[in-house]
């Protein structure tokens, strides 16, 4: 996506503000910015996005038709990738949503798609969760990816591995909607 910046003027129309409303939120560090050499202050989109999402202001169609989401669902069973697919499209119906059904085959995809999230089922054929989840925090290049860890086996011991490797959060099978809902807004926003 190529980068675009706003104008105090144009953020302004865009949250039905006054143009010093949008100086007073740079400079409060709400909205971060920059300085053109003309001396005006400029908003790149994806920070623009950012702020929009979090005050839970509409985008506007041209930042909406950006790049979306792009998350990764790691599990060997079929069902419940679909589920999983099912929630994460009912929350971010603009998502791009990629499947992977064993570690290795999260590994090829990982580095190609450079996913915002990934849904990681620890228990996986041949590669497992744990070393995919290492794999992430250990390229710098995807040093931004979130991780969520799943599992339904010894909760307990895998919720510590996993979190020691380096997953942001964990939950447990079965799946609880409300609370997985919670943890992907919660590490997207």
């Amino acid at each position: 996506m190529k980068k675009k910046a706003y104008g105090t003027y144009d953020i302004a129309k865009i949250c039905h503000v006054m143009p010093a409303t949008v100086g007073r939120w740079i400079e409060e560090g709400k909205l971060p910015s920059f300085t053109t050499g003309g001396g005006h202050r400029r908003v790149w989109d994806n920070d623009l996005v950012t702020f929009l999402n979090s005050h839970n202001i509409p985008l506007p169609g041209e930042l909406e038709s950006g790049e979306a989401l792009r998350i990764l669902i790691v599990d060997d069973v079929v069902s419940m990738r679909r589920m999983l697919s099912r929630v994460v499209k009912k929350i971010y119906p603009q998502a791009t949503i990629d499947e992977a059904q064993d570690g290795y085959e999260a590994g090829h995809k990982i580095g190609s798609l450079r996913p915002d999230l990934i849904l990681l089922d620890l228990k996986l054929p041949g590669v497992d969760g744990i070393k995919v989840c290492q794999m992430v925090r250990q390229d710098k290049n995807l040093k931004d990816v979130k991780i969520l860890a799943m599992s339904g086996y010894s909760v307990d011991h895998y919720r510590k591995e996993a979190l020691e490797a380096g997953a942001d959060d964990f939950f447990a099978k079965p799946v609880e909607i409300d609370e997985l809902t919670s943890k992907i807004k919660k590490l997207l926003s």
